[in-house]
């Protein structure tokens, strides 16, 4: 199984990308465009290698594709709330809540609609 992705642009900028798995073409999650991504960042390592995304439908985007990108982005940052982060562990935590709250924050809009909060800095206060 490869994993591809697939792009969207709204309103001329590119505003989600998709992971899916190539045998059956099911998006498994998006990614929010943030340089402190993981998954975004092997989207880029990705494209380096010369691959294409292609272009998503609009369709795409589910509430559950959202509620995946929630989690993973929880389970990504579940380190900065550890004993011996050296980040600011206030911030970290109101951010996480936001990322918590996505779904009843946006329970009247569409997930188009949804705006992903921007990673607090992951540097440490010696850094």
């Amino acid at each position: 199984m490869a994993t591809k992705y697939k792009k969207r642009n709204y309103e001329g900028k590119l505003d989600s990308i998709y992971m899916y798995d190539d045998a059956d073409s099911s998006v498994n999650w998006s990614i929010p465009i943030d340089e402190a991504n993981h998954h975004y960042q092997d989207y880029l390592a990705w494209v380096a290698e010369g691959n294409t995304a292609e272009a998503a439908d609009t369709e795409t985007l589910t509430w559950d594709s959202i509620r995946s990108t929630r989690d993973q982005i929880l389970r990504d940052t579940d380190w900065t709330m550890t004993t011996g982060a050296t980040v600011d562990q206030a911030q970290w935590a109101a951010y996480r809540q936001i990322i918590r709250d996505i779904p009843q924050t946006y329970k009247d809009k569409t997930p188009d609609d949804v705006i992903w909060p921007t990673q607090p800095s992951t540097k440490g206060p010696n850094t």
